[in-house]
Order: structure tokens, then C-alpha cells, then sequence
């Protein structure tokens, strides 16, 4: 708390008050003067340089305006937007060996991310644009508020065009400021470490900013787009380019006659021309057509780049052509494998480091982290066949616990709330089945155990 007050206090006694009644957003449009002049930076290596080594994303308005008007890119935004808001998450143990911690904390953390702040009311809400700057920018931006004891109260999303980074920052001082907010080009507020989160999916140690897929596909995207332009134009225009060569009988007066004619009553936007006197009549095209040019083919080709940088297969994009069931199930895996776990992991590694682990909520030693716990219901299955080969048939959950997980009433028993095992008699506690040594010495067990036994009575500890 002190720390907080003694960085609110150096911006003045009025901005000490309003903090005092409610935690206050730093990075907020409300905080931009009505006012300024701007100041330019010089771009170099794709990193936009400051005064004091702030450094910062350049050309961002760019790569925004391809992720909106590129349909390709935005469908696969949208793609792993959609993945990541669907998962389930938890605040879980760190250490799975060690259970022990606060759940109290856990809770807290759990309303947290569930509510991060007064305008947002779910954490697909919050996360939803800060994946989308790490797509766009290689760069999620999270302000974290404090109230007044120093915890964590809120959290807000922040455009990550408009964050600048210490390039000098080297973590020995806990107050020196490391990001700098910049919404209209001049630094309007300055964040610790602690105050603001970072995310990069691609860092280097020759760079202090990321690098985004929209950076490395600007080649590809320039030609979608241009291709696009160039077919829309073919399609639109009421004739194609060519030269239209009346031939030998056409008289100068006739081909003007014709001219006029036309561009009167045919033509549209078209580049058209006209000849006569020439052997025969015929249409000579100033260009090839898009068959001739091959123009799905190469249009099929950027594709493949756009999705191969992002991380997912041209099946995800609705590229079908050349899929069967067998590819399919493939590149399904391929997909979850090389995109979406690794950014699931990046989320959940910044979340649990920057957040859950902040000193206000017990640093490291408070043995949590954010976790997802699924991402879909393949998965799942996936995950149950595993369990069911390495359990050898016995179950791990028990039917109360699938019936509450499935919103239905538990049942009432001892029984429902122990684990069974699959026997050829039927469903059998697990604390009822012999163990190697008892089947090896041949200690007697129940009758219905024994074998060959033809008592018809049920056992009360069986579930058929």
C-alpha cells in the first residue's frame, strides 16, 4: 500500500483523493487530454524507438486494418478467439504433490477472473481482446488496479499499440517504471512491473518487442488484398480489357460510329480499343483471365501461408478440397498441437506469474496457478480413453460426482460416492476387491466372489 501511495502521491494531492475512493484505471481513454500535439518516432526494425529507450509496436493501424478487412487472417482470429473463450479454466494447485493451499485465496482469485472489472462480466469478455492483440500485435496488454490495501482488484485490457517498453529496464529496482502508456504519442502515464501485464508469444534477444503473424505475413497479405482488387474489378467491369478489331471492311467513320456506340450504351469501366481495316473481325484481351492466370491456385497458395502461421490447418478455414476422414482427424490434432496449446500454455504462464502469484496474494509460496482444465469435448474423450487404458477398467470418478458435474441431483448411498470397478457380475466397490496377496493365498471372500459359485443372491455392495 505504501508503494501505491507514494507513486499516486508524486502525480499530485487531487489524483491521492480520487484513488482513495475507488481504485482508478491508469490507461483509460478518460485520462486523454483534450488536447495535445503529437510526436514522431522513428521506425527501424519494425520497433517504433522513444525518448530513454521506450520502445514500442510500429505500424500498428496497418496491422489492424488487415486483421479486420482480410477475410482469411480474420477468420483465423476468430478461430483461436473462439478456442480459447470456450475453454474451461481453474485456479488450481501449482505443485499437484503439494496440496496445500489457501482456499480462500483460490476464491478470490476464482471472482477475480471472473469478473475482472465493472464494464466486463466474464472472462471470455477480458480475454477475448487481449488474444486478439497477441494475434494482431504479439502484444496483450493488461493493467492490473489495486485498492487500497494493494491487492489486485480489477483488471483491464489495454491496447497494446499504445504501451511503450523500457528497453533499459533490468528488474533492480522495483519502482523504476517499465511501460509507458502512450495513447495520443505522448507518454501520459508510466506502469511498474507489477501494475501491467506484458504478454509476447514470439520474444528475441534482439528485440524488446514481439512479433506478430500479421509482421511476418505482410507479403502474403499485400498479394490476398491485391488479388482481391484485381477480381473484383474482372467481375464488376461490363467488359474486359481488349481491343476489339472490326476488320477489313470497317471504314475510319464506321469504327468511330461503332466507338461511340459503345461506350454509350456497352461499355463500363473497362479499357477498350477499337481498330478496323484489318483482316477479319476479332477480339484481342489485353490480359489473361483469371483461369488462364491460375488465380485460385495462387489464391489457394496464400492461404496456406496465413494458416500455417497462425497455427492452424486450411480445414479450419474452410478449405475442404483436399480432405478425408483420416487427414481430417490429423490436422485436427496438428492444429490443438502447434497453435492453440501453445498459446493456451502463454496465457495460463502469464496469468499465473503476473497475477495469481503477485505478492499481494502470497507471491509463489501460495502453491496456485491458472490452469485450463479443458478445451473441448474431444479432448475429453481423448483423455478418457487414456485413463480407461492406464486404470485397467476402474473408474476415477463416482457416479455422484458425474451426476452433480452434469447438474443432476446426487443419490443417496455410500455406495454412490465410492469408486467401482467393472466385474462380470456387475459393478463392485473398489474397497470390496481382493488384493494379490488375498488372491494368492486364497483368502475366502464373499460367496458371490468365489469362483464358481452359484449362490443367485445378490450381494448388497453390488450395482447392477
Amino acid at each position: 500500500m505504501s508503494k501505491r501511495r507514494s507513486r499516486q502521491q508524486t502525480q499530485g494531492s487531487s489524483r491521492a483523493i480520487a484513488v482513495k475512493a475507488a481504485p482508478q484505471r491508469e490507461a483509460s481513454p478518460a485520462a486523454i487530454p483534450a488536447s495535445s500535439s503529437a510526436v514522431t518516432f522513428n521506425s527501424a526494425g519494425g520497433q517504433l524507438f522513444g525518448p530513454r529507450g521506450r520502445v514500442g509496436k510500429a505500424n500498428v493501424q496497418l496491422f489492424r486494418n488487415w486483421s479486420e478487412h482480410s477475410e482469411w487472417v480474420r477468420a483465423a482470429i476468430n478461430v483461436r478467439k473462439s478456442q480459447i473463450a470456450a475453454a474451461e479454466w481453474d485456479i488450481v494447485p501449482y505443485d499437484k504433490k503439494n496440496n496445500t493451499y489457501d482456499e480462500a485465496t483460490a476464491k478470490k482469485l476464482r471472482r477475480l477472473f471472473d469478473r475482472p472489472n465493472p464494464q466486463l462480466d466474464s472472462f471470455r469478455s477480458f480475454i477475448e481482446p487481449v488474444i486478439e492483440d497477441i494475434l494482431v500485435l504479439d502484444a496483450g496488454v493488461v493493467e492490473n488496479v489495486r485498492n487500497l490495501r494493494g491487492q489486485i482488484a480489477q483488471l483491464w485490457g489495454v491496447d497494446g499499440g499504445t504501451i511503450r517498453i523500457n528497453a533499459l529496464w533490468d528488474g533492480a529496482d522495483p519502482n523504476e517504471p517499465r511501460y509507458f502508456w502512450y495513447p495520443d504519442y505522448q507518454m501520459r502515464h508510466a506502469f511498474r512491473n507489477d501494475d501491467m501485464v506484458y504478454m509476447m508469444a514470439n520474444p528475441a534477444t534482439y528485440r524488446v518487442v514481439g512479433l506478430s503473424p500479421m509482421e511476418t505475413l505482410k507479403m502474403t497479405i499485400d498479394a490476398e488484398l491485391a488479388g482481391q482488387t484485381y477480381n473484383n474489378r474482372q467481375v464488376t467491369n461490363a467488359a474486359p480489357d481488349g481491343m476489339l478489331d472490326l476488320g477489313e471492311g470497317a471504314r475510319p467513320e464506321q469504327v468511330a460510329a461503332f466507338q461511340s456506340y459503345w461506350q454509350a450504351e456497352v461499355a463500363g469501366k473497362g479499357a477498350m480499343a477499337f481498330l478496323g481495316g484489318s483482316r477479319n473481325a476479332k477480339f484481342v484481351p489485353f490480359r489473361s483471365s483469371n483461369r488462364d492466370m491460375q488465380f485460385l491456385e495462387w489464391q489457394m497458395f496464400l492461404v496456406r501461408k496465413i494458416a500455417a502461421v497462425f497455427g492452424i490447418s486450411p480445414q479450419d478455414l474452410g478449405l475442404t478440397m483436399d480432405v478425408n476422414r483420416s487427414t481430417s482427424e490429423v490436422q485436427a490434432e496438428n492444429t490443438e498441437d502447434r497453435g492453440l496449446r501453445p498459446l493456451l500454455a502463454l496465457i495460463q504462464e502469464y496469468l499465473t506469474r503476473e497475477i495469481v502469484w503477485d505478492e499481494a496474494f502470497g507471491g509463489p509460496e501460495n502453491n496456485l496457478a491458472f490452469r485450463f482444465t479443458r478445451l473441448n469435448l474431444k479432448e475429453s474423450l481423448t483423455r478418457a480413453q487414456m485413463y480407461k487404458l492406464g486404470l485397467a477398467g476402474v473408474s476415477y470418478v463416482t457416479i455422484n460426482e458425474v451426476r452433480i458435474d452434469s447438474g443432476r441431483e446426487p443419490l443417496e448411498g455410500d455406495q454412490y460416492d465410492e469408486l467401482m470397478v467393472i466385474t462380470p457380475t456387475g459393478a463392485v466397490r473398489l474397497s470390496d476387491v481382493p488384493s494379490a496377496r488375498e488372491a494368492l493365498e486364497g483368502t475366502p471372500t464373499a460367496p458371490s466372489q468365489q469362483p464358481g459359485s452359484n449362490d443367485p443372491s445378490p450381494r448388497k455392495d453390488l450395482i447392477s
